[in-house]
């Protein structure tokens, strides 16, 4: 049976998703907002995740409780696979821009690590670790084009109908993404940012994470020739930091 979106699951992950991203915690209220729904269903939500130890509760302000950090030290494929960031640096440093990991997480890109040239827009997206469109972003792109046909129009089909542009867009450049491991935003996710992705895949073939260079409008067309760079210093430095790369 395919995977697919559950609206209970969904406005679970949401809660866990919207209390992790404010350091002050969230009121009932506020998730009440947040998810759009119904205050009783909110509440009856949030009550068994304080049963179960994924919530806390602080002067009527929900934080996350052990139970996620328990889950993620038991077994996390991403820790498993986690990039070393001084790798990341390095590449910052020899492609002189900024340069962002990213992993998939359900129908979405999240970006968990960034380094290189301070971009206030670019910064804010790797520090919240906010999911972004997989269709639209490079590292997006990049995931998409290396998962199974299958899968693809699995996720492909979760975009909502005011999306179908981004949707075509992508489809018309996966060839050219397959052929060059390379995947481009010109700044259309961020006006202020383009980017090139190319994928880090493990000897099996499997996706590991895409690796995301980017930089501001006066570098834009420069683009294609970044996107060469990148794979070349993937390869070079991937190794020296223990990455067996396909």
């Amino acid at each position: 049976m395919p995977a697919r979106p559950h609206r209970t699951v969904d406005r679970v992950i949401e809660i866990l998703e919207t209390v992790s991203l404010s350091p002050r915690g969230v009121t009932l209220a506020e998730l009440t907002t947040a998810l759009d729904a119904a205050k009783s269903s909110v509440q009856e939500l949030t009550n068994g995740l304080l049963a179960r130890g994924y919530l806390l509760e602080e002067e009527r302000r929900f934080h996350l409780g052990p139970g996620p950090f328990v889950l993620a030290a038991r077994a996390n494929k991403l820790a498993a696979l986690s990039l070393d960031h001084q790798f990341v640096a390095e590449l910052g440093e020899v492609l002189g821009c900024t340069v962002l990991v990213a992993v998939r997480v359900g129908d979405a890109i999240v970006f968990t690590d960034l380094a290189g040239e301070e971009s206030p827009s670019l910064t804010f997206v790797a520090r919240t670790h906010a999911r972004r469109p997989l269709y639209t972003t490079a590292a997006g792109k990049t995931v998409l084009a290396n998962v199974t046909d299958e899968e693809m129009y699995r996720l492909l089909d979760l975009a909502a109908p005011e999306q179908a542009g981004e949707v075509r867009q992508f489809l018309a450049e996966l060839p050219e993404i397959r052929s060059r491991r390379l995947a481009f935003n010109r700044g259309v996710t961020l006006t202020d940012a383009f980017a090139v992705a190319t994928p880090l895949l493990a000897p099996d073939g499997n996706l590991i994470a895409a690796i995301s260079a980017a930089v501001d409008v006066s570098a834009a067309e420069d683009l294609d020739d970044l996107g060469e760079k990148l794979k070349k210093a993937v390869a070079s430095l991937g190794p020296r930091h223990g990455l067996k790369l396909r």
